[in-house]
């Protein structure tokens, strides 16, 4: 299942293949395994959530739900980029989910039970990154205090 494969398929199709996808990525979330699969696990979990967002794509819906689907959706490929330990990419990701969520907050006020979620992901990932990178650093390197700095920032703004 590809881009290709989903588009101009009709919209009966297109929610089906989307919730069958969103059943198979609940299952994956839900199962114990050994740490040696994980990173296997994670990368399913990545690929089933992209191929959720090509398929959403093609659903017609209100801008309203495909805004709050589309923020939900980069939330958990977020959290995964964390889960696989690919810290730049997940700080990167976030930080767009967060602008997009800021972007379209102002227009849709129902998207604010999503902001902690969101605003959360991100600090999340810089303080990962920060962390990451202060236990690997040598006598040279000195880790990102920004990030950690950032994070903080985010927080204190969630808190208000």
């Amino acid at each position: 299942l590809s881009r290709k494969n989903v588009q101009g398929i009709d919209n009966k199709r297109a929610n089906f293949l989307r919730n069958s996808l969103v059943c198979l990525g609940c299952a994956l979330t839900q199962t114990n395994i050994y740490a040696a699969q994980n990173d296997l696990l994670l990368y399913c979990r990545l690929r089933i959530t992209y191929l959720i967002k090509n398929v959403s794509k093609q659903i017609q819906i209100n801008e309203y739900i495909r805004i709050e689907q589309e923020i939900t959706e980069d939330f958990h490929i977020g959290n995964v980029l964390i889960g696989i330990e690919k810290y730049q990419a997940a700080i990167d990701f976030n930080r767009r989910n967060y602008e997009k969520y800021l972007l379209n907050i102002t227009r849709y006020s129902q998207l604010k039970r999503l902001g902690h979620t969101v605003l959360y992901n991100y600090a999340r990932s810089l303080f990962e990154a920060f962390q990451e990178s202060s236990q690997n650093s040598d006598a040279g390197n000195d880790p990102p205090y920004h990030y950690l700095e950032e994070a903080e920032r985010l927080m204190e703004e969630d808190a208000r």
